[in-house]
């Protein structure tokens, strides 16, 4: 994409379970993989670190193996989804010159720490433009003028992501666990959820509190997570051929108006869901 930087994309749709393993880089320069898992559950292992397991859709990971080997262990119940930047020590140069490059990532690219490996939860922004990297808008010259463009956003997240604070240790492990009970709650009733008073009341937390909790897991509040879960569902049923028209579609996930559901569609995805299902099709 730019000299020092590469992307990597991969998909699968269905239920699976593999496993991946990604040899060390060779010579002596730093090499630093940045992504998003966005959709899938696994454990990934850089040779000589602890193992980082992830039980839910959507986390962020770091790397370095600039001379370490990293091995994946996939379970996709509903498809498997990863968008990942490579950054080696030639994009310095684009990326550190004013010295505002995070620590870690400076520190592995200069060659002085390799063992790097860690998770974060995906924000919002970040799994709205990681999703734009898989389904491009555009074709010809405009689709690698508007890939760079998003590779560099993508980027910009990505290492803002590292120097934010992770408040989850605030939370205790019974807040962690009734968090969970609410993003559970809210799938299971995407069409009449709860509203955020009554969500938070059956499962013992204040409102605040309840999206405090779910910024920390999983990036975004109550409501911004239950817009995202009603379009990655969307998403998924199309993917799978749903015989719904789009405005029965938009229904059985919440949405009043089929134009409300069209606009937060392409504003997630980058296309349309028609545009979407034929290419599903295609």
């Amino acid at each position: 994409m730019f000299p020092g930087i590469w992307l990597y994309r991969g998909e699968a749709t269905g239920r699976s379970r593999f496993n991946m393993e990604v040899e060390a880089g060779t010579g002596t320069r730093g090499r630093i993989i940045l992504g998003s898992m966005l959709a899938g559950r696994g454990v990934m292992a850089l040779q000589g670190c602890d193992e980082q397991t992830w039980r839910e859709d959507g986390r962020t990971y770091v790397l370095s193996p600039t001379k370490r080997r990293v091995q994946y262990d996939i379970s996709a119940d509903d498809g498997w989804r990863t968008v990942a930047l490579r950054i080696e020590t030639e994009a310095i140069d684009l990326l550190g010159s004013d010295g505002i490059l995070p620590g870690v990532v400076r520190d592995v690219l200069e060659g002085r720490v390799d063992d790097v490996s860690a998770l974060a939860t995906v924000s919002g922004p970040l799994r709205a433009v990681s999703n734009t990297l898989l389904r491009m808008p555009y074709e010809g010259s405009m689709r690698v003028l508007y890939r760079q463009a998003k590779v560099l956003e993508l980027l910009a997240h990505l290492l803002g992501q590292l120097e934010a604070d992770d408040d989850r240790s605030s939370l205790t492990s019974n807040e962690l666990a009734r968090v969970r009970r609410a993003r559970d709650h809210l799938l299971e009733n995407l069409r009449n959820p709860p509203c955020l008073d009554t969500l938070a009341s059956a499962v013992g937390m204040t409102p605040k509190r309840l999206n405090r909790g779910f910024r920390t897991i999983y990036g975004a509040t109550v409501f911004n997570y239950l817009r995202d879960a009603r379009l990655d569902a969307a998403r998924a049923a199309l993917e799978r051929g749903t015989p719904l028209s789009l405005k029965q579609l938009a229904w059985e996930l919440g949405y009043g108006h089929v134009t409300n559901f069209v606009t937060a569609f392409r504003r997630r995805f980058g296309v349309s869901p028609g545009a979407y299902r034929t290419r599903a099709i295609d």
